[in-house]
């Protein structure tokens, strides 16, 4: 039976006049070809969000990555 290790990377959203929409998902998409040059897969990008604002309140997300040990 195959086992896995798991790595989980925070990223915050990036929010406020200077930054644009796009920056959080750039560094997302850096972060994701960084951890697969060292073997990480991806398993799956969770987006938390703040309850007391409500569903469209993402507060940044939660890289999963999964690697064979």
């Amino acid at each position: 039976m195959k086992k896995y290790e798991y790595k989980f990377v925070e990223v915050k959203a990036k929010r406020g006049l200077k930054d644009k929409c796009g920056d959080t998902f750039e560094e997302c998409k850096q972060i994701i070809i960084a951890e697969a040059q060292n073997d990480w897969r991806l398993k799956q990008v969770v987006v938390p969000f703040n309850e007391k604002m409500g569903v469209n309140s993402a507060t940044g997300y939660q890289i999963i990555f999964e690697k064979e040990i």
